[in-house]
C-alpha cells in the first residue's frame, strides 16, 4: 500500500514538471556512450585463491533534464553488458539511474522527491549515490559482500520542507527501500521510515534542533527468515529514535552543541515470545540505547554547516548483555571550487544500523571519510584522485567484529575531443575484518575509459 502511494505521488510530480515545461521552461538531453576495459587481480574478493580477469564494459546511457526555480526534474540513466574474458560464465547486464523532482509551492515551501536503482553482480557497486549538489541521496553498502551475485537496490525518499525565517524550518520526509538478492547467501529487505523534525532560533546565538523517527525492518520469508552468510537469523522490527540538539554561537560561523539521542528497538519475534536461533551476539534482541554527545560547529553559510563532537552510549539490552563505551561524531560536506582544481571533502561519523545491507549486522558504530580532488593541468589534461575510508565496529555481533574498509582511486583524463574523453585509473579496494579474518580481501584494478558524450545538452524545446 505505502509503495503504491509513492509511486501515486511521483506520477503527479512528473505531471506537474511536464506541465510547467510546457508553459515556460527549456528540456535539456545528454546522450553518452563508454567503453570501459578493467582489470581485476580478484574478481571474486576472496583472501585466497584470487582469480583475475579482464573486463569489458559497453554502457550507454542519458540524462533528462527540466531545469528551474520552481519546478524541475532530472533523470539519469545508464545500461551496460559486462564481458569477462576468462570467466564468461559471470558475464552479465548492469543498470543505474537516479530521479529527482522539486517543486516550490511558495517561496517558503518545498517538495523533494528522490528516486535510485541500482542492478549489478559487482560486490562493490552499492556505494554511495550523489546527486549534482554533491549531497548523498541513497547510502552505501559497506558491509562484506563477497563473490558475483546479481542483486538490485531501490531507494526513494520524499521530503516536505517549509521555512519560517531565516533560518528556522520543519521537514516531514518518508523513505521507502527494498533490496533483493538472486542468491540465497544473502537475506532480501525493505526499509519504511517516515520522520519529523525542526530547526528553531529563539536568537542570533542560540537555537535548538529537533528530529522524530520510526523505522519498520521487513526480511523475506517473514519472521525468522535466515541470513546463511552468518548464521543469524534476522527478524523483522520497529524501532523509534529521537534526537535533541542545542546549538550556541560564540561569532558569526564558530559555536558548541549539545545533543541527546534515544533509540527503542522491537523485533517482531522477541514480541511474540519467539526463540532466536544461532545467535551467538545479541543480534534481534530488543534494547534502548542512551547518547549524550557534545561539540563544535563551524557554519560556512546559511545552508552549509560541518560539526565535529564525541559522545558516550549506553546500550541496555532485553535478556543480553549492556554495551556502552565513547562514538565520535561528525558532519561535513564542502566542495572547494578553483580556476585549476577542486577538492570536495564528505565525512560523517556518530551511530548507525546496518539493517538493509548483505550483511545485516544491527547497531553500529561508525566512521567515514571521502575526499575527491582534481587537477587542471592544461584545458585538455587533468589528474584526479580520490580517498574512501570506512570504519564500522558492529557492536551487538558474535565476535566483535570490526571492519575497515580502504579505497584510494588515482587517473588522469585527456579531451581529445570536445565529445571524446579517455580517462587511466587505478584503484585499491581493501577490506581489514578484524576478529573475521576469512573476510579479510585487497583487490588492484586498472581501468581504461573511453566516453562520447557532447559538451553541451541537447535543447529539445525551449
Amino acid at each position: 500500500m505505502k509503495k503504491s502511494h509513492l509511486l501515486t505521488l511521483l506520477v503527479l510530480a512528473l505531471v506537474v514538471a511536464a506541465e510547467n515545461a510546457a508553459m515556460a521552461a527549456q528540456l535539456l538531453f545528454t546522450p553518452r556512450a563508454t567503453v570501459t576495459e578493467r582489470y581485476s587481480d580478484n574478481i571474486y574478493l576472496t583472501k585466497n585463491d584470487k582469480e583475475d580477469d579482464f573486463i569489458t564494459t559497453p554502457t550507454v546511457g542519458f540524462t533528462l533534464e527540466l531545469p528551474g526555480q520552481s519546478t524541475g526534474f532530472l533523470l539519469s540513466y545508464d545500461g551496460g553488458y559486462n564481458f569477462y574474458a576468462k570467466n564468461d560464465e559471470n558475464d552479465s547486464w548492469q543498470h543505474n539511474a537516479l530521479g529527482s523532482f522539486w517543486h516550490n509551492f511558495t517561496r517558503e515551501t518545498r517538495l523533494d522527491l528522490n528516486n535510485a536503482f541500482l542492478y549489478t553482480q559487482d560486490p562493490l557497486g552499492n556505494q554511495d549515490v550523489v546527486n549534482q549538489q554533491g549531497t548523498v541521496v541513497a547510502p552505501g553498502d559497506f558491509t562484506r559482500r563477497s563473490e558475483l551475485n546479481t542483486y538490485y537496490r531501490n531507494y526513494s525518499t520524499a521530503r516536505l520542507t517549509h521555512q519560517f525565517g531565516p533560518e528556522n524550518s520543519t521537514y516531514a520526509q518518508f523513505i521507502y527501500g527494498f533490496l533483493k538478492n538472486d542468491s540465497d547467501q544473502y537475506q532480501d529487505s525493505q526499509e519504511i521510515s517516515p520522520s519529523v523534525g525542526m530547526t528553531y532560533w529563539w536568537s542570533t546565538f542560540a537555537g535548538i534542533e529537533l528530529e522524530g523517527n520510526y523505522l519498520r525492518g521487513l526480511y523475506e520469508e517473514g519472521q525468522g527468515a535466515t541470513n546463511t552468510q552468518d548464521g543469524t537469523d534476522q527478524d523483522d522490527f520497529n524501532e523509534v529514535s529521537g534526537r535533541v540538539r542545542l546549538n550556541q554561537r560564540f561569532s558569526q560561523n564558530y559555536g558548541i552543541f549539545e545533543q541527546y539521542r534515544q533509540i527503542y528497538r522491537n523485533y517482531d519475534g522477541n514480541q511474540a515470545g519467539q526463540t532466536q536461533q544461532g545467535t551467538d551476539g545479541q543480534q534481534n534482541l530488543d534494547y534502548m540505547v542512551y547518547a549524550p554527545s557534545v561539540g563544535v560547529f563551524y557554519q560556512f553559510d546559511p545552508t552549509l554547516t560541518a560539526s565535529l563532537g564525541v559522545g558516550y552510549y549506553y546500550q541496555q539490552v532485553q535478556n543480553g548483555k549492556d554495551q556502552q563505551g565513547p562514538f565520535p561524531t561528525a558532519e561535513i560536506n564542502k566542495l572547494w571550487d578553483y580556476q585549476r582544481w577542486s577538492i570536495r571533502t564528505r565525512g560523517s561519523a556518530g551511530l548507525g544500523s546496518e539493517d538493509f545491507s548483505a550483511q545485516n549486522q544491527g547497531f553500529t558504530r561508525y566512521a567515514q571519510t571521502d575526499i575527491i580532488g582534481r587537477y587542471n593541468f592544461t584545458r585538455q589534461f587533468y589528474g584526479e584522485a580520490s580517498f574512501l575510508y570506512r570504519y564500522s565496529d558492529y557492536i551487538n555481533s558474535a565476535d566483535d567484529e570490526v571492519d575497515h574498509f580502504i579505497s584510494p582511486r588515482i587517473g588522469l583524463g585527456y579531451e581529445v575531443f570536445r565529445w571524446m574523453n579517455v580517462n587511466l585509473s587505478y584503484n585499491y579496494n581493501k577490506l581489514i575484518a578484524t576478529n573475521s579474518n576469512e573476510n579479510d580481501y585487497a583487490e588492484n584494478s586498472v581501468l581504461l575509459t573511453v566516453t562520447l558524450q557532447p559538451d553541451q545538452p541537447w535543447r529539445l524545446w525551449e
